[in-house]
């Protein structure tokens, strides 16, 4: 059954349109689009061609500019009732999304001056007076087309068992001295030619950077036995969305997971909470490039 991830999204939208200024509640917003936090915001930039945060962010800089307009207040009260902890900061985040300063919306004697100041602004939109309407007609990824370096295809692993050691701390970072003792082990079991894939359990947009979990694994036989430092663990296998890339720049790692998650979109393909995973086909450890598969699990 085809998902319409922006029919699913859309009760989401039309409440942060009304809570936008208030604490969020990440699980009890995903559960309005029925979808897990692990995989809530990726689908939600995918959808709305911005993250969850700036969408958030351009709301409360919308109102803030309305409530300008209207009430003529300083500056650093509208900041404060609006989420920014000073004149200078709400000062730095508008004139970036703007293109002009607070003070200048708050300035405007009409609204056709308001109005006019709002489109001549840097984004090039007018500020709506009764709320944020989304334009339901606009393509899942926004205004900006994304293009895809390769092509998405389903792709069913086999359950097995996993040789590992646990990273904690930020993604792409700390993994060459833990990698080198996970080969060491290896190379004398005969195992280093090995699957190797890396497993990620948490969403850096939810969880500190520094308590993202990565696991380095190697698909071993079942009877395998670890020493300590090494530990096993079971792969359920199951069905997976897959995109294969090669990769020469650090920075096209972020690219390609929300390059596959705009695929799974556009497919309608239903998400599963299971752990996506890297699946590294080669490495070169000099220059850094890498033939990866990139899997998210769908049902």
């Amino acid at each position: 059954m085809r998902v319409d991830y922006q029919k699913r999204l859309l009760p989401v939208i039309r409440y942060l349109e009304t809570h936008f200024n208030e604490p969020l509640n990440l699980p009890e917003v995903a559960a309005l689009a029925n979808l897990s936090p692990y995989h809530f915001h990726r689908t939600f930039k995918a959808v709305q061609g911005e993250t969850l945060a700036d969408f958030i962010r351009r709301l409360r800089l919308e109102a803030a500019a309305d409530e300008l307009f209207k009430s003529k207040q300083p500056v650093l009260n509208v900041a404060l009732e609006y989420g920014f902890s000073s004149s200078q900061s709400l000062a730095k985040a508008f004139k970036q999304h703007f293109g002009v300063t607070p003070t200048a919306f708050r300035d405007c004697e009409n609204y056709q001056e308001f109005s006019l100041l709002a489109r001549n602004s840097k984004i090039g939109h007018t500020l709506r007076k009764n709320g944020n309407e989304v334009d339901s007609s606009a393509p899942y990824t926004g205004s900006t087309p994304t293009t895809w370096s390769s092509t998405m295809e389903t792709q069913n692993f086999t359950a097995s068992k996993l040789a590992y050691v646990r990273v904690t701390g930020p993604y792409g970072e700390g993994y060459e001295e833990p990698s080198g003792r996970l080969y060491q082990w290896a190379g004398m079991k005969g195992l280093a030619g090995n699957t190797c894939i890396f497993i990620y359990h948490d969403n850096p947009e939810i969880t500190p950077n520094e308590k993202c979990r990565t696991d380095i694994c190697l698909m071993v036989p079942d009877d395998t036995e670890v020493p300590n430092g090494i530990e096993l663990q079971d792969f359920p296998g199951g069905q997976y969305a897959v995109m294969r890339q090669n990769i020469t720049e650090h920075n096209q790692y972020s690219k390609a997971w929300d390059d596959l998650m705009s695929k799974v979109i556009e497919s309608g393909i239903e998400n599963d909470c299971r752990p996506c995973f890297e699946l590294y086909h080669s490495y070169d450890p000099q220059t850094h490039h890498a033939d990866v598969s990139f899997c998210t699990a769908i049902k």
